[in-house]
């Protein structure tokens, strides 16, 4: 399998997580496995996307009902997250003006979205309701071969000099996420 620096046109995952609070933990361990898989973003884009999306899904298990859904979209760099639950109550977003900068228990997730999402919102669906967010990623920046390293190495068909090993090929292949229909925390 040839790796590829630019994340793939489109990609999607989805997971079915209970209504528990160990679902947040489940979700940011999905999200950060899922995102660097598909090599989508730098690593503070990544970092960024795993605290929104554990924000939303600990707002889900705490005032929201039924199972947790989450389901991520790559398309291009464009990541959208969708969590949604059974209850159709939509979250209170924090207000405007000097409300936005209360950081008070409650609110602060929506908050923290809020200032770290390209955009956000929460539509009806089914018997409940969908919370999302969507986030522009940056392109990663390809691998770099030290300058030590890449002396090291050997034309193909040529031994390395005596003393001088020539370090094995560094391979990148994105792992597949495991298969997001069958995934269930504990």
């Amino acid at each position: 399998m040839t790796a590829s620096h630019e994340p793939p046109h489109r990609r999607t995952a989805r997971w079915r997580l209970p209504h528990a609070p160990a679902s947040a933990a489940d979700a940011r361990a999905l999200t950060a496995r899922t995102l660097t898989g598909w090599n989508a973003g730098t690593p503070e884009d990544r970092d960024d996307v795993v605290l929104m999306v554990d924000e939303l899904v600990t707002n889900a298990v705490v005032h929201g009902r039924g199972p947790v859904r989450l389901r991520l979209r790559l398309d291009g760099t464009l990541l959208t997250a969708e969590v949604a639950d059974d209850d159709p109550a939509a979250p209170t977003p924090p207000g405007r003006g000097p409300d936005l900068l209360d950081w008070a228990e409650n609110g602060r997730g929506l908050l923290l979205v809020g200032s770290l999402a390209s955009a956000f919102g929460t539509r009806p669906e089914g018997p409940g309701k969908t919370v999302w967010f969507t986030r522009l990623l940056h392109h990663p920046a390809p691998a770099k071969i030290p300058a030590q390293a890449a002396a090291q190495t050997a034309p193909p068909g040529q031994a390395s000099p005596p003393g001088r090993p020539v370090p094995a090929p560094h391979h990148t292949a994105a792992a597949p996420p495991a298969d997001p229909e069958t995934i269930t925390a504990p």
